[in-house]
């Protein structure tokens, strides 16, 4: 749910990018809520992470 394509994840310094796991992740989402991926959707128990137009048509198609 990390991303790493946004203004706010460029910003950071070489050192904090490199290595990112789930507990490095999770503590920068928190300190930085823009790096949080959206939308995210739940449909029929399943996630589906950011917008992807084709996936969205095919979800709910």
């Amino acid at each position: 749910m990390l991303n790493k394509r946004g203004t706010t994840f460029r910003q950071l310094s070489e050192e904090q990018k490199q290595g990112v796991d789930k507990t490095t992740a999770l503590a920068l989402m928190l300190e930085h809520p823009a790096m949080i991926k959206r939308p995210i959707l739940t449909h029929n128990d399943k996630y589906f992470i950011g917008f992807k137009a084709a996936q969205y048509t095919e979800v709910f198609s």
